[in-house]
């Protein structure tokens, strides 16, 4: 099956996982950083907060998300519902850094890629207390996420959500992955949004500037 509901949220294809702390917080370090290493890069979206998207810009750098990926073992929890050969492909691995956020801005990930790719969100820092994600519900109101610790957010087609709005007297850092299929025949239809604020990775092997 591909699609799937959460219950408990009242949303579509969306779960929360376990994941390792300790894997996690190796990445605090960057995301605090207010001169990035060679190899990596913050992007500034033009949205109602703050925001830094900070991500690879070389084979190399995306080797320590491919590292922290691969640890997590997160890939096995969306793998059943995703056209596979060999295995599940990282796309991107990038840190999401802000510290205030004024309106909601709701939108989904992924559209019409039949679950075939996914997001994941976790927190890094501390901080995030009153900071997490707002969702649509199947009932027509509105959920609220907060992220915790070892705890990570996973979500695919249709999972309508945004920041929740808030400030924070420090820049919250949060942990993200964008992740799927294996199978290129697949790749137009994720392109069109997948990791266009960071190189991206195919399905092929090939890196390449965000959605090409």
């Amino acid at each position: 099956m591909k699609h799937f509901l959460n219950e408990e949220l009242l949303a579509p294809n969306v779960l929360t996982v376990a994941v390792d702390r300790s894997m996690v917080e190796q990445f605090l370090s960057l995301g605090r950083s207010t001169h990035l290493p060679p190899g990596f890069a913050a992007a500034r979206p033009p949205w109602n907060s703050d925001i830094r998207w900070i991500s690879a810009t070389t084979p190399e750098a995306f080797a320590m998300f491919e590292a922290a990926f691969r640890q997590l073992g997160v890939a096995a929890h969306v793998a059943p519902f995703l056209d596979l050969d060999a295995g599940v492909s990282l796309y991107a691995g990038f840190l999401v850094v802000r510290s205030q956020c004024a309106e909601p801005d709701f939108h989904v990930d992924w559209d019409k890629t039949d679950n075939e790719a996914f997001t994941l969100i976790t927190p890094v820092s501390d901080n995030v207390a009153g900071f997490g994600l707002l969702y649509r519900r199947l009932d027509g109101g509105t959920g609220e996420h907060e992220y915790r610790a070892g705890e990570a957010i996973v979500f695919g087609d249709h999972f309508v959500h945004s920041t929740k709005p808030g400030r924070s007297a420090e820049p919250v850092v949060l942990l993200s992955f964008t992740f799927g299929t294996d199978k290129m025949e697949h790749w137009d239809r994720i392109a069109r949004t997948a990791g266009y604020q960071s190189m991206v990775r195919r399905p092929d092997g090939e890196f390449v500037a965000g959605g090409a």
